[in-house]
C-alpha cells in the first residue's frame, strides 16, 4: 500500500506556494522555514494517519496534516487580519482536493486554537488548519 504523506504535501505545496493575499506573496514550506523569511508563510506541519477497514474487500486510509499559517510583525504591531485572510484563501483553494495516486473519498477540516507569540522584537500570529483526508 502506498504512503499518502508525500502526495498530500505535494498537492498542498503546489496549490499554496506563492499565493498572493492582500498584496503579500505567501511562501509554503515543508515542516519548517528559514528564520524571518517573510511577513507571511505557510508550513506543512505534522502528519499522521491510519489504515481503516472500509469493507471486507479492502482498506481505506485516513491521513491528517496540519497547515500552519504564520504572520510576523515587528515589535508589537499588526493583527490577525492577514492570517485570517490567508486561512480563507487556503480553504477556498482546497475545496476539491486531488491527491495523486489516491481517490479522495472525503475531507473533514478542524481548526485548532490560534497561537500568538510576543517577543521584544516581533509579534507572531498563527492559524492552524487540520485536514483529515479519507483516501482509497
Amino acid at each position: 500500500m502506498r504512503n499518502p504523506d508525500k502526495y498530500i504535501r505535494g498537492y498542498l505545496y503546489n496549490l499554496l506556494n506563492n499565493i498572493t493575499v492582500d498584496g503579500v506573496t505567501v511562501k509554503c514550506y515543508d515542516s519548517h522555514s528559514p528564520n524571518n523569511d517573510s511577513k507571511a508563510l505557510i508550513v506543512l506541519s505534522t502528519q499522521s494517519g491510519r489504515e481503516t477497514q472500509s469493507n471486507k474487500c479492502g482498506k481505506d486510509l485516513e491521513s491528517n496534516i496540519i497547515v500552519d499559517i504564520i504572520t510576523r510583525y515587528p515589535l508589537n504591531t499588526g493583527s490577525r487580519l492577514l492570517a485570517d485572510n490567508i486561512k480563507e484563501r487556503v480553504l477556498e483553494l482546497t475545496q476539491n482536493p486531488l491527491i495523486e495516486n489516491f481517490i479522495v473519498q472525503g475531507v473533514t477540516i478542524e481548526f485548532p486554537s490560534d497561537l500568538t507569540q510576543d517577543s521584544s522584537t516581533e509579534t507572531i500570529f498563527r492559524k492552524l488548519i487540520k485536514f483529515n483526508f479519507k483516501l482509497s
